[in-house]
């Protein structure tokens, strides 16, 4: 699997305040960099205190720990705080083994991660690929758009029940957890558009780690 490069940065940091959206960050961080130790090629490291960058593996995982830290600072924060993410698809310049800070690291995956970000910023979006192949980053703005479009919509209470799903992957599990039932639980997913996400998050990850296969 080819690496991508994962840079991003807080949204409304300041009108949350920057000290705590720093430190719920970094909470954020440390929790997706234990969890997806096996993805990450270089662990996320917080730079600046809003920002964040880091190297995973290219695949279904990757575009799983965005869910992940998205979610995380949505549930924490009740939704006041999101983030932005560029991702960048290309080669690095060092051998990855034993590097611990990104900041270290250089090449065009470095490049079109940042162009992304800065893309992100300017078209007010979340999720953005830059992989130097027009049709893949055209089925990357599709699916992403739709994505955003549903997750921007869900309260924090959704948020909850859609990464305690990630965590169990079952909705018979989660409805038992829950004391309701299975149907009320599928509909409140479906409805909410949680499974459609995942599902689309999911077949964006396995084109990506197809990428240089």
């Amino acid at each position: 699997m080819p690496p991508i490069v994962l840079s991003g940065d807080l949204v409304a940091s300041r009108a949350y305040g920057a000290g705590k959206a720093a430190r719920v960050l970094s909470e954020v961080v440390n929790e997706v960099n234990t969890r997806f130790s096996k993805t990450l090629l270089v662990p996320l490291d917080v730079i600046q205190g809003d920002a964040f960058q880091g190297v995973a593996a290219a695949g279904p995982d990757a575009l799983a720990l965005v869910f992940r830290l998205q979610g995380g600072l949505v549930e924490r924060t009740a939704g006041r705080l999101k983030s932005r993410f560029g991702l960048g698809l290309g080669t690095i310049d060092q051998e990855l083994a034993n590097v611990e800070d990104p900041s270290l690291l250089t090449g065009p995956a470095f490049v079109a991660a940042a162009e992304a970000l800065v893309r992100a910023r300017k078209e007010r979006r979340q999720l953005v690929l830059q992989s130097g192949r027009p049709d893949l980053d055209a089925v990357a703005d599709g699916t992403f758009g739709l994505v955003e479009f549903v997750w921007k919509r869900w309260s924090a209470e959704v948020w909850r029940r859609a990464l305690r799903y990630d965590e169990v992957a079952d909705i018979g599990t989660l409805a038992e957890e829950l004391g309701v039932s299975y149907q009320a639980v599928h509909k409140q997913l479906h409805g909410r558009g949680v499974l459609a996400v995942r599902t689309g998050l999911a077949g964006m990850g396995a084109l990506l780690k197809g990428v240089g296969e």
